[in-house]
Formats: structure tokens, C-alpha cells, sequence
């Protein structure tokens, strides 16, 4: 866990070179009668590479102490724009722990998203030693920055759950392995057996997580798995036809009432005929639903907000580390595993998109018994 963050000093060891040497490279101001040859220049330069030293000078004008400033850093553009505000909720949940600690925060956004991502790589480095540390939201990570951070001793913490060797990278996630077998036990239990999974089968982790949920479940019920490919919502929502189902887990990154329309107009009428249950809410929101779904919800506010408290005690615990006399316990107290890895439940939502299992199901057809 994050422990140290470089100085000019480490810079300066690791080129052989003198501190100030390193603030004038740094700076790319000499002053007159100083020449720093070619060769130094390079070795100080590679220095910084290698740490990830970035310069604050917030920081040093305070003398090494904390600004009470953290940064926010997001992969795509993720905050409210019109109707798209599935992420607008972390942002608020971040805004009121911000206000209860006494922190302010800075949104780095210099960084332009290209084909949907955006990179913390070249200036984006320099540009979080602006701050304390950072919080990290995004699906498409670069996988290869979080472990830089890591290296490099940089306090961050990503909001949702993600892996890293030696499970040193510290996250507030929502726990959706155990919310969608939830939601497959709750089909279940109303006598469903034909229950199948609308979504991509990506390799980024909520995503993993929730097709986990669903197997894990599904195979304790001792049910089949049954996935339906739903990038054609038409072609989707005939294939869920012809093939009985009784019940859909549907990911939130389909258009769930395209694709209950959809199912409608093959004479699949939800609840009755089928079961959606939404598992979390849509990544774009782009109208008001006129259904009240069943399914669960993301406590984004609260990831938010407990991301914020843990970062603000990690940047606690590394300053106090810096400051406590060799052989004396700092304060606050050292974090522990738990403290580092929170997985937060989600809520289930009654809605009226889940009913008992029909003892038939309809097809483009007509009506054949579910023999399942």
C-alpha cells in the first residue's frame, strides 16, 4: 500500500547528481554562469521516468505538508451531460465527503478522451502532483497507469473493484457477484427455470463480476446457462422467444426498455410472460423509464463518498509515516486489508418487472408449454 511518495532528493540519488540540479531540469531555467551538460540533463530526465516524481508546487510551498487538495481522474467522460448521468452520482457522493473532511477538489480533465478513453500518460503524470492523491473512476482503465501508481507510491483509490498483483490496489466497489445471484435466487424462488443473461461478455471487471453472480447461482439451482447476444435488440428479443425464456438478467449496458419493447411486440408482455431484472442502473440514461423496474441499484453516492474517506486516510496515514520519529507509531492508526478493499452491498428493487413463472411460455408461434 502506498507508503512513500518520491522526492527531488530520490531524483537526485538515483541521476548523481545535486538537488538542485533536478529543480533546474526540472524547471528548464538555468541561472547564468550554470550549464548542465547533455548526458546529466538525460540522467535526470530518466530519473523522473522511473520514479514518476512529479512536481507540486503547492506542496513545496507549504514545506512538504498536506494542501487539502485531492484530485478526481476519469477514463471516458463520465460526469452529467443532458440525460447521461449514471456517473453524475459518484461526483455528488465525492462533493459531500469533500465538504464533511474539509478537502477541496480538482477535476483533471486536460487529458483528451480518444476513442473513448482518456490517458493519465506524458503531462497527466506531472499534473496529479497538484494534489494529495487522486480518485480513479472509469471502465476502461490502463491497467499498465494503476500499477505505475502503485510503484511509484502515489496515493490513489479507484472507485469499483478492481484486481492487481499482490492485491495492493486500493478500491470502494459494489459487490455484484453477490447482488445478481440475488437476483437469479429471487427468479428462482418464483418458480423460474428457464432464466437467461442479456449483456456483453467483456473482460472489464463489473462486467466479470456480474456473469460470476450469475453462474455461481444458476449452477447451486442446478439450472443451465442460458446467454443471449443482445447487440440487435430485434434480433435479441426474438432469440429470447424461440428459445422459451421465462426470465432475463439484464446488463446495464443495454437498453432495457428497447429491449422490453422489443419482447412485446414478439407478444411477450413483462411481467406476465417474462421477467427483467436490471442488474444496476442503465450507463445512459436516455429518457425517464415509464416501467418501474425490478433488479438492484449501485450505491454510487455512497462509493463516492467512502472512496473519498479512504483516500483522505491513506494521505493521512503516509504523512503521519513521514513525520513520526524512527521507532514511534504514527497517527492516525495503520490502515488495515479491510480498510483498503470495501466492497459495498446493492440494494435490491421490488419494481414491477418480476412476477411468478408462467406455466407457459409465448412464441412468435403461439403458446407452447415450458417443458424446462
Amino acid at each position: 500500500m502506498p507508503r512513500h511518495r518520491f522526492t527531488q532528493s530520490d531524483v537526485a540519488a538515483m541521476a548523481g547528481v545535486s538537488q538542485s540540479t533536478v529543480s533546474f531540469v526540472l524547471n528548464d531555467n538555468l541561472p547564468p554562469g550554470v550549464r548542465i551538460s547533455d548526458e546529466t540533463r538525460s540522467r535526470v530526465l530518466e530519473a523522473i521516468r522511473i520514479t514518476g516524481y512529479a512536481a507540486n508546487p503547492i506542496a513545496q510551498r507549504l514545506a512538504g505538508g498536506r494542501n487539502q487538495i485531492l484530485g478526481v481522474f476519469t477514463y471516458e467522460t463520465t460526469f452529467p451531460r443532458g440525460g447521461h448521468d449514471f456517473y453524475g452520482a459518484f461526483l455528488v457522493g465525492i462533493e459531500h465527503a469533500a465538504e464533511k473532511l474539509g478537502v477541496d477538489m480538482l477535476l483533471f480533465t486536460s487529458a483528451r478522451v480518444v476513442d473513448g478513453r482518456r490517458r493519465l500518460s506524458r503531462d497527466g503524470w506531472q499534473r496529479l502532483g497538484a494534489a494529495d492523491g487522486c480518485l480513479l473512476l472509469g471502465q476502461q482503465e490502463d491497467r499498465g497507469e494503476l500499477e505505475h501508481l502503485l510503484d511509484t507510491s502515489y496515493p490513489f483509490v479507484f472507485i469499483g473493484k478492481r484486481e492487481s498483483e499482490g492485491r495492493r490496489l486500493p478500491y470502494v466497489g459494489a459487490d455484484y457477484v453477490a447482488a445478481t445471484r440475488r437476483q437469479v435466487e429471487r427468479l428462482a424462488d418464483l418458480g423460474h427455470t428457464r432464466i437467461g443473461y442479456a449483456g456483453q461478455q467483456s473482460a472489464d471487471q463489473p462486467t466479470l463480476d456480474r456473469l460470476e453472480g450469475y453462474r455461481r447461482a444458476m449452477r447451486t439451482r442446478g439450472l443451465p446457462l442460458r446467454y443471449v447476444d443482445v447487440h440487435d435488440i430485434a434480433a435479441g428479443a426474438e432469440e429470447i422467444a424461440e428459445r422459451r425464456l421465462t426470465a432475463m438478467l439484464v446488463a446495464p449496458e443495454i437498453d432495457s426498455d428497447a429491449l422490453a419493447d422489443a419482447l412485446e411486440a414478439h407478444g411477450m408482455s413483462v411481467p406476465n410472460s417474462i421477467s427483467l431484472l436490471l442488474l444496476g442502473q442503465p450507463n445512459q440514461l436516455q429518457h425517464r423509464s415509464r416501467r418501474a423496474w425490478s433488479g438492484f441499484v449501485v450505491p454510487r453516492e455512497e462509493m463516492g463518498a467512502r472512496a473519498l474517506v479512504l483516500l483522505s486516510r491513506i494521505v493521512d496515514q503516509e504523512s503521519a509515516e513521514t513525520r513520526a520519529p524512527e521507532g514511534r507509531m504514527p497517527n492516525p492508526p495503520i490502515l488495515d486489508e479491510a480498510d483498503f478493499h470495501q466492497m459495498l452491498d446493492c440494494p435490491d428493487l421490488d419494481g414491477e418487472t418480476l412476477a411468478v413463472a408462467p406455466t407457459t411460455a409465448t412464441t412468435p408461434e403461439g403458446t407452447i408449454r415450458d417443458n424446462a
